[in-house]
């Protein structure tokens, strides 16, 4: 046995299935096989790379193969968790009809289900039809005040939840503010024009949270659940290239109407994680910038030129001196309507693969109590 091969066959493997390459990675795995059937923790990846093809009975097959060999625990307990999914998924698929109210874990994993993800696409009417729903509550209550800072509030405040806290930190950091669940933490020791800046960019997390929401209860015809926002939310957190996507999103509707460039938070991610494929950061960009323009139109019902003016005026009074944060992937890129649906969905669809390949409904499960609390 050419034992080099071997485990360069096992490493191309392990990368591929990292990087959601299945069927690159279901090639590399058959060669390493084919050098070596006795080896317990090849035939483990190969279970790994059939669920990602979503061959269920092929990937028990394989960890059968590889408990056969050696009874190790993690294989044991993918054999459990393949057994119980091949039987919860043909119980709940019987009474899965459409239109519906998806709140099952199994359900919305299914093998129907993610295959529903590469099937039915977002269209331009529909699309726009989620943007102007959105887009009415950004107008809902107005208010006649004069104080700008009031005026960004009370748009806030028609979407998500806003808690003012002095010195707000987000893990060790210490951050202007911080959006999750529906809800955002802004830091009221900054000046007015630092928490106006805030609340734009944690509103944008919360409108991109929404156009994602609003594009899966299309896709399963279903009405909004607290199991659809959790995998709305799982979809833009879990993956280290979305929350780039995310977080340069939310920075572009920033700095459109506070007439600046600061990306910082975005940097910070990137400079955090190392070996980032940079090809598929600036394809995340792009998503990112072509998002940002479908907010901005959302929120442009809101922001007039007159209070793109009294923004202005309140750096002036605030006297606020922002450094400069550049972001080497910037990006003006446009995409095409259909390029950008297929970008959606292909991203919903990798989570959920990503989840059964992890069988991380353990997660999903805790955003989706949360979501149930928020909701009350």
């Amino acid at each position: 046995m050419n034992s080099r091969t071997f485990e360069a066959e096992i490493k191309r493997c392990e990368y591929l299935l990292a990087r959601k390459s299945f069927r690159k990675a279901d090639e590399a795995i058959t060669d390493a096989i084919h050098i070596d059937q006795n080896c317990a923790y090849a035939w483990y990846l190969k279970a790994k790379v059939c669920i990602g093809l979503l061959n269920y009975k092929k990937a028990l097959r394989a960890c059968q193969k590889a408990i056969s060999i050696d009874r190790k625990i993690e294989y044991i307990k993918l054999k459990e968790n393949l057994e119980n999914f091949i039987n919860l998924q043909v119980d709940d698929l019987a009474i899965a009809d459409y239109p519906n109210e998806i709140d099952n874990m199994v359900v919305l994993t299914s093998g129907k289900n993610i295959n529903l993800l590469s099937e039915r696409m977002l269209t331009k009417t529909v699309y726009k039809f989620i943007l102007d729903s959105i887009r009415e509550d950004a107008l809902k209550n107005v208010s006649c005040v004069d104080d700008i800072f009031a005026k960004v509030k009370g748009l806030a405040q028609n979407y998500i939840n806003l808690e003012f806290v002095p010195n707000s930190m987000h893990g060790s950091r210490r951050v202007a503010g911080a959006y999750g669940f529906k809800r955002a933490v802004i830091d009221s020791n900054t000046s007015k024009t630092l928490q106006i800046a805030s609340m734009i960019h944690e509103l944008a997390h919360h409108l991109l949270f929404e156009i994602f929401k609003n594009a899966i209860m299309y896709v399963y015809q279903s009405q909004n659940t607290d199991t659809i926002e959790a995998l709305g939310w799982y979809s833009l957190t879990n993956d280290v290239y979305w929350l780039l996507m995310n977080e340069y999103c939310a920075h572009a509707v920033e700095c459109h109407y506070m007439k600046l460039r600061n990306y910082e938070s975005f940097n910070n991610i990137l400079n955090g994680n190392d070996d980032l494929d940079l090809a598929k950061v600036q394809r995340a960009v792009e998503l990112g910038n072509c998002l940002a323009g479908d907010i901005i139109y959302i929120l442009d019902g809101f922001f007039t030129e007159e209070m793109v003016e009294e923004i202005r005026l309140q750096f002036l009074s605030d006297r606020v001196i922002l450094l400069k944060k550049d972001c080497e992937f910037e990006s003006e890129a446009k995409l095409e309507d259909e390029e950008k649906f297929s970008m959606i969905n292909s991203i919903l669809r990798q989570n959920l693969i990503e989840i059964k390949i992890n069988f991380s409904y353990g997660e999903l499960n805790r955003f989706k109590k949360i979501f149930a609390h928020v909701r009350g």
